[in-house]
């Protein structure tokens, strides 16, 4: 029952008790607050601490909703942890916001809530089973889990408070109805950067510089001492165990004695190495998060210690085709950009598409009635340069626009207003659409005066 508890009705967990799907942008600005490493807590907001605890479980909600989605979390636990870093800072930031506003969440109301979530049910019922199965995958006790609840019912109302009375104009609507389905007449010269292929050498010398991120099978770098317990005595052997220890856990150098000798220090991979049986079934257990282990035999202590990750390079052979993928997207990108500043200033003396389509190897293409929508997905064109698009005047050449098919310049020659019936049907369609992103910006805008506001100090140790 338990386990049915851990894989089939995780994600609903997860879905009810996630407030931050929609804050989906990059952690912004992390390195412009404060670092310490002298602070409990993972972050400090307003001299308020955010415990590790609730730092490690957004960890897991995150890496969960990644694993869920096929996605290999192994290579992202970097990116992982910043984003829950990101995610606890909003997220203590909206609380201390909604204990201002006064719309705190009460311990009863968790309790409801509690009660409530489908997950922890069974024949329709609250399942303390169920419940403390949950606690147990995820390491945290009844209280805190449901402190967290607490702060995330508490975000909720601050954001429904936000949502009062808010509404998208009749003018924006039609703004940007009118960008989308306007009627484009006129001639458009796509440029591509030419095919690349980049040489043996190249590709080489790609992968020594940067074998770093070619990683492989991945082993633990870990060090074993060993401590004599029929040669130094039992008493002075437990003794030696707690000093070595100490030493390990400080970071500082373990003394090599009588008694005590160090019998390994290497890379394991896949928990086979030169060491007892005992010993290997243990290795297991050693992690980023428990570092150091203590075994024993009859005749000896062992003191085990993961110094971190380390991972085998894959062979060129192996990567070669990434390699080549890399250089030509690098290349595409710098010769892209170098065309692009210099069509930007000959673009204002151009009076013939057919010269600049022959001297940059393009392709024009006639557009005759087409929709503004149209011609932004036959493109890739961005939403800002379709505005500027759709603000021409006929004869007019526009761009140079950088695209996700190649750098684009047009020439207008008539646009026409959107068909009445179509841009009704897009109102329907469109107005919950754009009520729903402009809530969405209103609340980041709020998050952002916040961050501004605020005095947060972040934990050194988990951003290394």
């Amino acid at each position: 029952m338990f386990i049915n508890v851990g894989k089939s009705k995780w994600m609903k967990v997860i879905l009810f008790i996630t407030t931050f799907a929609f804050v989906g942008t990059a952690f912004v600005a992390l390195v412009l607050y404060k670092l310490s490493g002298n602070i409990q807590g993972v972050a400090q907001v307003n001299g308020k601490d955010i415990p590790v605890a609730e730092f490690y479980y957004q960890v897991t909600l995150i890496t969960n909703q990644m694993e869920s989605k096929g996605i290999d979390t192994a290579p992202l636990k970097k990116q992982i942890y910043r984003d829950a870093l990101r995610n606890v800072i909003e997220q203590e930031l909206l609380f201390q916001e909604a204990q201002k506003e006064g719309v705190e969440a009460t311990k009863e109301e968790v309790k409801r809530y509690l009660l409530d979530i489908e997950a922890f049910k069974e024949n329709g019922k609250f399942s303390r089973d169920r419940y403390l199965a949950f606690l147990s995958q995820v390491n945290l006790t009844p209280s805190f889990f449901e402190e967290i609840l607490r702060k995330e019912l508490s975000v909720r109302h601050l954001l429904t408070l936000q949502k009062v009375g808010f509404y998208v104009s009749e003018d924006e609507l039609n703004t940007f109805i009118n960008k989308q389905l306007a009627k484009i007449t006129g001639k458009f010269v796509l440029i591509k950067v030419p095919e690349y292929k980049p040489s043996e050498k190249e590709i080489k010398e790609y992968y020594t510089k940067n074998i770093k991120d070619f990683s492989g099978k991945k082993g633990k770098l870990i060090v074993v001492y060993q401590i004599d317990i029929k040669g130094l005595g039992t008493e002075k052997a437990q003794k030696k165990a707690q000093e070595i220890y100490k030493s390990l856990k400080n970071n500082t150098p373990v003394k090599t004695e009588k008694g005590v000798k160090k019998i390994f220090e290497d890379v394991v991979y896949d928990n086979k190495a030169k060491l007892s049986e005992k010993l290997l079934k243990e290795l297991k257990n050693l992690s980023d998060k428990k570092k150091i282990l203590l075994v024993s035999d009859e005749e000896h202590y062992y003191l085990i210690k993961y110094v971190k990750e380390v991972s085998k390079p894959l062979p060129l052979e192996k990567v070669r085709e990434e390699i080549a993928g890399k250089i030509v997207r690098e290349y595409k990108k710098k010769k892209e950009k170098e065309i692009y500043e210099e069509l930007k200033g000959i673009v204002p003396q151009i009076k013939d598409l057919k010269n600049l389509a022959y001297n940059y190897k393009g392709e024009i293409k006639s557009i005759k009635g087409e929709t503004a929508q149209s011609l932004a997905m036959e493109f890739g064109i961005s939403q800002e340069d379709l505005g500027r698009i759709v603000r021409g005047k006929k004869g007019e050449i526009l761009g140079p626009f950088r695209t996700t098919t190649g750098i684009l310049i047009g020439k207008l020659e008539k646009i026409e207003a959107p068909e009445k019936e179509r841009k009704k049907e897009m109102e329907k369609i469109l107005k919950p659409i754009l009520t729903e992103n402009k809530y969405k910006t209103v609340i980041q805008m709020l998050i952002d005066k916040l961050k501004e506001e605020s005095e947060i100090v972040i934990n050194r140790r988990f951003l290394q």
